[in-house]
């Protein structure tokens, strides 16, 4: 959907031994806007393409993501797994689909939207670029980018199509999806959807930490029903000239966050938390045009205008042991269930386009703008019971609350920028871009708030410089720097009540302004026809970083009267609001390397370091994330392609929880503890003839059968799957 104009080279270049077909050779259209090999360009980026994405049987595009460098997952299940980019994760991820930015301000700020919404059937290739984009796609670039990038059917004759079903031992999970692609005339078109069903899986009986399962233990919530359709038209207006219409809709009924029953960790921790969405539905509208105007002002023009729905409910179900109110007295409780619905209309478009000046450089431009409206109403309802060993026993009190936890919101932005792709020589390539995007959040009427003084306007002014510095044919040096940008988002800014996770109350602030960073990558990049060597240094250092700060006891008796008896009533163990400090630093380095053997044997792996830190204080920064973990696989596939056979293994080394000043010290312990993951899989085509083709793909995951859960999941125990199977059987068509 994006411009497939492939960037001209020069006659030398043409020449270079290195350009010429590589095992290890990937295009990507997300790093600098115009399809191009990875090799050639500084950006740090990933490309997963189709047949890669059917041989692991994914639950959704995050699946993908664990054996890549620099990345690591947040969340659980099927549905509410998210990417998290060189230690920083939520909205400081852009997540995109087709270059259209999916991500949403009513998210909480370590929980951005899910890559579940896409169905991963309809992807033809996921991109995953480390470090910050805000050049090209604006705000919430700042760690990263998740680009998924759906099917466009082919422009052959006749009729194609695919019908898959799967089974995966985790959860009991079921899964039919099938797709049909045809062309009639300048019409082409497809369709497809998916249907799943999944139970809440099993964790293995184990020791993680300080936490030790005597059984296989359910981890609840970890289920989902949900159902996906799409379809693409398009029509070819003339040669290099076309329109398209895609259409998507996700439904997804009863899921959560996960979380194992407190007693089976042996945990003193009194608080029983269950967050979970009753249902989430999305539908996504989006027409384009793509093709070459050969105009004096662009060679190739890529524009798309979409509207989009989102529409989802929270609830929470917060049990909290109290203790007894002297002593001898039964523990007293206090219980609290809220419940939100959220309904996020989108409007959105954005146009791309390329300029050839003269033979040597490339020039992109651009504009993107769009319009969020958010409707939200919340509820709550809390019981407190203070129990006596003596008559009454037990005296209720019930609480109600109707108001939002924030206010209705528009939320708007325009973003124009500009890039230039410069050959310097015959050996270095500068690229040189900037952006400038105003956001501007509007606080609407809603019942219960006063929202005057609340609206927020910025606007920010960005740039990057990429370099690439052929040393050999097959050796670059590269480098590259750029600032990016994060606007605070309306949870961020406006949210006051208790915390989705239920041990906080998060007090307002309107006077949050955006995050800033500055990012320098340096590295190296060889490859050959059978070979891949790269190694990366980062540094993305963030001001003005948005982080939760936990009141003390002195400035909580500084809020009004009326919060401070509604945070009393919560019961909740802390205090927080969103604010700015002075500077969060995030460096490592990353690693890959790749060996392709004649015989078809392809041996690879990555390592990834990495360290964060608040530069203001001796705290860490909030999340936890990876610090070290080594990735290794080796692959059989003979060049006949009938079977292929593949091993994979992934270590994380341990790390210490980041814990907040007074923050009790979770059940897994201050070191979420290493861990090792094997898994194996393979596949065969069973038949073939003419374009008809049945396959079998079996994945086993977690070999070790091992208790671990990824650390972004560790401090709010949420461990993964036990030994599991996955196989399935696809027809083609």
């Amino acid at each position: 959907s994006q411009s497939k104009m492939v960037v001209e080279q020069t006659a030398s270049e043409t020449k270079d031994p290195a350009s010429m077909p590589s095992f290890f050779a990937a295009t990507t259209v997300t790093a600098t806007g115009t399809e191009v090999d990875v090799f050639t360009i500084s950006t740090p980026v990933a490309v997963i393409p189709a047949a890669e994405i059917q041989k692991k049987l994914p639950d959704n595009a995050v699946d993908l993501l664990r054996d890549q460098p620099g990345v690591d997952v947040n969340g659980v299940g099927p549905n509410q797994e998210r990417p998290v980019i060189r230690g920083l994760r939520g909205l400081r991820v852009l997540f995109l689909e087709n270059g259209l930015r999916m991500n949403n301000p009513r998210r909480q700020t370590d929980f951005g939207e899910i890559p579940g919404l896409v169905d991963v059937e309809s992807v033809e290739s996921v991109e995953i670029v480390r470090g910050p984009a805000s050049v090209l796609y604006g705000s919430d670039a700042i760690g990263g980018v998740l680009n998924l990038i759906t099917r466009v059917p082919s422009y052959g004759d006749g009729l194609g199509g695919a019908v898959a079903l799967r089974y995966g031992s985790a959860g009991d999970q079921t899964r039919v999806n099938a797709s049909l692609d045809g062309r009639a005339g300048d019409l082409t078109w497809a369709l497809g959807g998916s249907y799943r069903d999944a139970s809440d899986y099993e964790a293995p009986a184990g020791s993680y930490g300080r936490i030790r399962l005597r059984e296989d233990t359910r981890v609840v919530d970890t289920g989902v029903e949900d159902d996906s359709l799409y379809g693409y038209f398009g029509y070819q207006l003339a040669d290099s000239h076309r329109l398209f219409l895609r259409a998507s809709r996700y439904s997804a009924g009863q899921t959560g966050f996960g979380f194992v029953e407190p007693e089976l960790l042996d945990s003193r921790d009194p608080f029983r938390i269950r967050i979970l969405y009753p249902f989430q539905d999305f539908e996504r509208y989006t027409l384009g045009y793509v093709g070459a105007p050969e105009a004096a002002f662009a060679d190739s023009l890529d524009a798309q205008v979409y509207s989009q729905s989102n529409e989802r409910q929270l609830a929470n179900d917060i049990d909290i042991d109290i203790g007894p109110i002297f002593f001898g007295a039964p523990n007293s409780v206090v219980e609290a269930d809220t419940l939100n619905f959220t309904d996020l209309d989108t409007l959105g478009a954005r146009a791309e386009l390329t300029k050839r000046l003269g033979e040597r450089q490339l020039l992109t431009y651009g504009a993107e703008l769009y319009r969020d409206e958010s409707f939200n109403t919340d509820s709550s309802v809390t019981v407190t019971r203070i129990r006596f060993p003596f008559p009454p026993f037990e005296v209720v009190s019930e609480s109600t609350d109707t108001v939002a936890n924030s206010p209705n919101a528009t939320n708007e932005s325009l973003g124009i920028f500009v890039q230039d792709e410069i050959l310097v020589g015959d050996r270095l390539r500068l690229t040189l871009g900037a952006r400038y995007q105003s956001v501007d959040t509007r606080a609407e009427r809603t019942p219960g708030w006063d929202v005057r003084g609340l609206d927020f306007d910025d606007s920010t002014l960005v740039g990057a410089l990429n370099a690439v510095y052929g040393v050999t044919d097959y050796l670059k040096v590269v480098g590259s720097f750029g600032t990016a940008f994060r606007a605070p988002n309306i949870i961020e800014r406006l949210f006051n009540g208790p915390t989705p996770e239920g041990a906080g109350f998060q007090i307002l602030n309107p006077d949050l302004v955006s995050e800033e960073s500055e990012n320098f990558d340096l590295g190296l990049k060889y490859r050959r026809q059978n070979a891949v060597f790269e190694a990366i240094y980062f540094r993305n250092d963030i001001d003005k970083g948005i982080v939760q700060h936990f009141l003390s006891p002195a400035e909580i008796v500084q809020l009004p009267a009326e919060t401070q008896r509604a945070i009393l009533e919560s019961g909740v163990r802390f205090v927080v609001q969103q604010r700015n400090i002075d500077r969060l630093r995030y460096e490592g380095v990353e690693v890959i390397v790749g060996y392709r053997t004649p015989q078809g044997i392809v041996l690879g792996g990555n390592l990834t370091h990495l360290t964060g830190k608040r530069r203001d204080t001796t705290n860490p920064p909030t999340g936890d994330s990876v610090a070290d973990k080594y990735n290794a696989y080796v692959r059989y596939e003979p060049p006949s392609g009938r079977y292929w056979l593949e091993y994979r293994v992934r270590h994380n080394g341990d790390q210490r929880a980041n814990l907040d000043p007074g923050e009790p010290v979770p059940p897994v312990g201050e070191i979420l503890p290493s861990f090792t993951i094997h898994a194996l899989s393979g596949g065969v085509t069973l038949f073939e003839r003419d374009s008809f083709q049945h396959s079998l793909t079996v994945v086993v995951q977690n070999l070790s059968d091992e208790l671990y859960a990824e650390f972004s999941n560790a401090t709010f125990f949420r461990p993964q799957p036990k030994r599991s199977v996955t196989a399935s059987y696809r027809v083609r068509f």
